[in-house]
């Protein structure tokens, strides 16, 4: 077609062929993007059209000049204009020896209506007439004649085919033809009524180019949509990022107040990073890796912030096939280490069960470091399952991995091993279970010094930890044990948000451990290490301050620490984490501080009714019963015992004896059968049964029938108990609740007993056997004995400061001294009771309606 003819506005829409328009597209491109330029026109034009013309290969088009260059022709405006329905074009006339028809299906044909016909002779003597049925003309070699009178400036510049750019293979790989639109004449494509029409030639409308250029489909049909383009494939994870660090950084925040706003805030952030992933997965075709890589992501992300059990199982399942068949075996490893931790949160069973089958192809193919993960994280997980069964299991798995650590030379790896099994000792319930933890806390200490602080991480804090806490449990405060954990805790109190590695120094993963999802790590000589998460740096103070606290707990300096401990742990509840963590690690966390506070408000509890602090002690027990319907303690019977156990005591340390064996009979604090074991369960419930047979104990209490049946519940228990406290502390009551045994073997119990509470630097048991042994043996005696016993028994009373038992021991004196002739030290220690006296609760001075004949024993 003619260069030179007005387009009409649908040829400019990106096509090559400038004919069918497609519908606007909302990528931001323009809307022609191949960039076609046409042909200048000549200056030169004719004003009119040749009458005959040279053969060409197609058939040639003409397009009727605009009415600025046509000559005014009076004959031709008298003539009205022919109704055009299609855009007119001019075909070159036929030669009067025309070949055969040849069908061309490519181009409809379409017969033009006109009012009348119109003959006309050219200058051949050929009689033409306007609106004939015309035809196309094939493809010829042949020229057919032309009169001799054309002109030479007419043959030159006669119109000529439109030369289009075709459209190459790249060119429309992204692009697509829309589908052809009905007919239609816009509106401004009509010609103008006073326009002049030269209609020489018949008029046919050509329908479509030939097929070289377009092919139009036999139905309408929609567009399909174009392929997006990489970058915002980048664009889009980039935002995923950001929102999901915008999430992280607001989780702390929303866990602290829980306001509606701040959750609604959090989880919209989220969502819409998970959506962005969503969309990535979706539309776009990546490599195996990336795709792998996403999946591992968008999977972690729905297993931390989300219950979609469907989803999160599809998208596993999808990247461990996706693993498979791509051959990453440490992105596979990850996606299974992800799996059990996802399956555990409903079925302990059955994700510890999951974890058999990467063991044993990690075992196969000998890829050590994974199986020191799998073997670890099969360790972790059974700590979290009580029962003795999941305890056997994770020994075995530790002693698994020792032994590959021990052959391979990873010696951080053992002492790590060591050290999660002297753990696992200290929470069992076996009686020999401080034997194997100090074991195995002497096996690490001997790899210990060999190794780096760097190389080992937390782990050489947590074996002081653990060593503390067996001393704890033993009944033997060590200070050079303490003194080292306090140091630790003051100079290297580990990273901030908790997390560290341990070095795997022989065993390399190479390829495996590229991707992992922070399951190892790299060192900076490129040797791999294991990924281990632990307290954060507050929290281990504030757990330091607690340990400390308890090993010192007779002296002023226990209960400052305690003070401490309580002071941090409430402040860290009002404060935000220091670093980005997600809503549901935020709230773990913060239970775990809110545990730590309620067990050092137990302790505070304790102390305060030990010293004989009865506000203090009040408002520890107000403080715990405030708490105790709250997450994470409601519902959860060991709280609630605590909580009737401190009840109790503070109860008989202001002489209200009748509440607190009231308490201390309850059901929860029912002994178990003798083989048990112990825990901190039975534990409490001894001491509660020890406290209810020093009520009891007196034959006049209408409860004595029970002792000797508590007693024999007792003893299976506590004769071989590891805590030598509570060993110490029934052997008193085996001295003072046992009228059948002879003088002789009463006062032999008694001295062991005193012997074991100066070993312990127990004051009170101490003062609880010198004033049971004066009154029971040398109250109505007289001579040196007696008033050495006394004044032993008051001498250590006074260390151990407390006002019930000083008061107990100056009654004593009294009596004592009375006897022997000693009226001024019987004075004296008169005057010092009275003092003392007022000191003490109205029940325990005999004006309350719990007062027993305890006091009388002045």
């Amino acid at each position: 077609m003619d260069p030179r003819y007005n387009w009409p506005p649908q040829a400019s829409q990106g096509f090559p062929n400038g004919q069918y328009g497609a519908p606007a597209q909302p990528s931001g491109y323009q809307q022609n993007g191949y960039g076609m330029q046409y042909p200048a026109q000549s200056p030169r034009m004719p004003q009119g059209y040749p009458q005959s013309q040279p053969a060409q290969s197609h058939p040639r088009v003409v397009i009727p000049p605009r009415p600025s260059q046509l000559p005014p022709q009076a004959d031709l405006r008298q003539q009205p204009p022919p109704r055009v329905t299609q855009p007119q074009v001019l075909i070159p006339p036929r030669n009067p020896n025309a070949l055969p028809q040849m069908a061309n299906p490519r181009i409809r044909q379409v017969q033009v209506p006109v009012q009348r016909p119109v003959q006309r002779t050219t200058s051949g003597g050929v009689v033409e007439r306007d609106g004939a049925r015309s035809q196309p003309r094939p493809p010829s070699t042949q020229t057919p004649s032309k009169p001799s009178q054309q002109s030479q400036s007419s043959q030159e510049n006669a119109p000529r085919p439109q030369q289009r750019t075709v459209s190459t293979p790249v060119q429309n790989q992204n692009h697509h033809r829309a589908p052809l639109q009905p007919q239609r004449t816009p509106t401004n494509q009509h010609r103008s009524p006073s326009m002049p029409q030269s209609s020489r030639h018949p008029q046919v409308v050509i329908k479509k180019p030939s097929s070289s250029q377009l092919h139009t489909p036999s139905r309408p049909h929609h567009a399909p949509v174009r392929a997006l383009p990489a970058d915002l494939m980048v664009l889009i994870l980039s935002a995923a990022d950001e929102y999901i660090a915008a999430a992280r950084n607001l989780g702390s925040v929303a866990a602290m107040t829980l306001k509606r706003a701040d959750l609604d805030q959090y989880y919209k952030l989220m969502a819409t990073a998970l959506g962005c992933m969503e969309t990535v997965l979706k539309k776009y075709n990546m490599a195996p890796r990336d795709e792998a890589m996403l999946r591992f992501r968008y999977a972690s992300l729905l297993v931390e912030e989300t219950d979609n059990n469907q989803d999160i199982e599809e998208n596993l399942a999808r990247g461990i096939g996706l693993c498979n068949r791509s051959r990453l075996n440490d992105l596979k490893y990850a996606m299974q280490h992800l799996q059990a931790r996802y399956q555990f949160k409903s079925n302990h069973r059955a994700a510890l069960k999951l974890l058999d089958q990467p063991i044993s192809e990690t075992e196969t193919f000998q890829h050590i470091v994974w199986i020191y993960a799998f073997r670890f994280l099969k360790v972790s997980l059974a700590l979290q399952v009580s029962g003795r069964p999941e305890t056997a299991s994770a020994l075995h798995q530790l002693h698994a991995i020792s032994g590959h650590a021990e052959r391979r030379g990873d010696r951080a790896i053992y002492v790590t091993c060591c050290a999660l099994e002297a753990m696992i000792h200290l929470r069992s319930a076996a009686f020999d279970r401080l034997e194997h933890a100090q074991r195995a806390i002497a096996s690490a200490r001997s790899l210990q010094l060999q190794l780096s602080v760097k190389q080992l991480g937390q782990i050489a804090v947590l074996i002081d930890c653990i060593d503390v806490a067996c001393s704890l449990q033993q009944g033997q405060p060590n200070s050079e044990k303490l003194t080292a954990l306090q140091n630790k805790a003051d100079q290297d109190s580990g990273p901030g948000d908790g997390v560290f590695s341990v070095l795997i120094e022989k065993s390399f993963g190479g390829s495996l451990t590229f991707s992992t999802g922070g399951v190892f790590r790299k060192a900076e000589d490129g040797r791999d290490e294991l990924v281990f998460a632990w307290l954060p740096k507050q929290d281990f103070k504030m757990l330091a301050y607690y340990l400390s606290g308890l090993m010192s707990l007779p002296h002023d300096r226990g209960n400052s620490y305690l003070q401490e401990g309580h002071r941090l742990t409430q402040a860290s509840l009002q404060r935000y984490s220091s670093f980005s963590v997600s809503i549901p690690a935020s709230i773990a966390q913060r239970n775990w501080i809110r545990v730590l506070d309620w067990h050092v408000k137990f302790a505070l509890g304790l102390v305060a009714c030990y010293h004989e602090d009865r506000t203090t002690a009040k408002h520890a027990v107000t403080m715990l019963q405030e708490g105790v319907s709250d997450q994470p303690f409601n519902g959860l019977e060991p709280y609630a015992r605590m909580l009737s156990y401190l009840s109790g005591v503070l109860d008989q340390s202001n002489g209200s004896v009748d509440s607190a064996l009231a308490a201390y009979a309850a059901s929860e604090f029912s002994l178990p059968d003798a083989g048990s074991g112990s825990d901190f369960k039975t534990d409490l419930a001894i001491l509660a049964t020890i406290n209810r047979l020093l009520i009891i104990r007196d034959p006049s209490h209408p409860d004595h029938y029970q002792t000797q049946i508590l007693f024999a519940q007792l003893q299976p228990l506590c004769s071989y108990h590891p805590n030598l406290h509570i060993e110490c502390a029934f052997r008193i009551i085996q001295a003072i609740t046992n009228p059948d045994e002879s003088i002789n073997r009463q006062k032999t119990l008694i001295h062991t007993t005193t012997n074991r509470a100066q070993k312990l630097h127990n004051m009170q048991f101490m003062s609880l056997c010198l004033n049971y042994m004066a009154s029971r043996f040398f109250a109505n005696q007289v001579g040196e004995q007696p008033i050495k016993s006394v004044r032993a028994a008051r001498n250590v009373s006074k260390q151990g400061r407390s006002v019930l038992w000083r008061a107990v021991s100056l009654g004593i004196c009294i009596n004592t001294f009375q006897r022997n002739g000693m009226l001024e030290d019987a004075t004296t220690a008169q005057k010092a009771f009275e003092e003392i006296r007022e000191k003490l609760s109205p029940a325990l001075r005999g004006e309350g309606p719990d007062a027993d004949g305890d006091v009388d024993m002045e």
